[in-house]
């Protein structure tokens, strides 16, 4: 799995994600189901044999042994207690079933591990416990084992002589739903630099790109640019990596949006139809006026093609 002998791939295998757990440990916890499901997908990428296992019903310590059994092959005389658990892991762990070979490891991972830990919490630190010993008797035959929870509880007992960690995360949550609706106001401000003719030309070649994305999600206005203020323009140039092009200035340009959606993802929408595009933009901003709020009344005011025939 990683070889020092080699220095060139060792550097190379050292930056895989599960370097980043297996030099530390085998057992590890995760706050929250993304956390898990994100290590597991890097995991199953790197060729693991990932037994994901939902606890959430979970009522008693049998439902748990059941589970395992079920998610690992474990034979008909599984005896259903802590030892016998044990002693089928070592199996695991020599490849008689629950793993594969060919596979670059074995990872059991477990949603909602708060639940056993309710109810039998000595039951859910051993079952830890006993994975992180055969782990360690399953690393002398070359096979990687990882055993990776979903759990809030901070004070497991040590496992295989180790605290249990929390796990390596990678990958970022996605942002949480962020609805609008026809009674609210969503504003993208795109900032170019360009000239003067440049900014024209963006803002005509913005309604051509933009129709597909916005139109399903209700009416819409681009309003013509306006020059970003000094003090806008200055802020920017000292924080941009590059000095902005000669004979150009930063210009904001405003879209309007009513309708229904999530404004979260539009604007990874807009990010990915302007790349895809070639249409290149310094920075979007996006701002939400809810519907009854006086900024929203303010903002509308700058889009006539929005507003409703009362004027709201």
């Amino acid at each position: 799995m990683f070889d020092p002998t080699d220095r060139d791939l060792f550097n190379e295998q050292r930056q895989r994600f599960d370097w980043s757990l297996l030099q530390n440990g085998n057992v590890y916890r995760y706050d929250t189901a993304f956390q898990l499901d994100s290590a597991c997908t890097r995991l199953t990428d790197l060729g693991y044999l990932v037994h994901h296992i939902e606890a959430e019903l979970w009522t008693t310590v049998a439902d748990m042994h059941t589970a395992f059994a079920n998610a690992m092959s474990f034979p008909a005389y599984y005896g259903r207690n802590l030892d016998a658990f044990n002693d089928v892991l070592r199996d695991v762990a020599m490849f008689d079933y629950g793993s594969d070979p060919t596979s670059s490891g074995t990872v059991l991972a477990i949603a909602d591990y708060d639940t056993l830990a309710g109810i039998d919490r000595r039951t859910a630190g051993e079952v830890l416990d006993i994975f992180a010993f055969q782990a360690r008797l399953a690393a002398l035959y070359g096979h990687p084992m990882l055993c990776l929870a979903e759990s809030t509880v901070t004070d497991y007992p040590p496992v295989g002589g180790r605290p249990v960690y929390f796990g390596s995360v990678w990958d970022v949550e996605p942002d949480p739903p962020a609805p609008f609706h026809e009674g609210d106001l969503v504003e993208n401000v795109l900032q170019i630099y360009a000239d003067e003719t440049g900014a024209s030309e963006y803002v005509a070649a913005l309604n051509t790109v933009l129709t597909d994305t916005l139109t399903p999600l209700g009416r819409w206005q681009i309003l013509d640019p306006v020059l970003a203020s000094e003090r806008t323009a200055l802020f920017h140039a000292e924080h941009r990596p590059e000095p902005p092009p000669p004979g150009t200035q930063l210009w904001e340009i405003f879209i309007g949006l009513r309708g229904t959606g999530d404004h979260n993802l539009l604007g990874d929408q807009l990010v990915h139809v302007l790349s895809d595009t070639g249409i290149h933009f310094d920075q979007l901003i996006t701002r939400f006026y809810a519907a009854g709020t006086e900024d929203r009344g303010q903002a509308l005011s700058n889009y006539p093609d929005l507003r409703n025939p009362d004027n709201r």
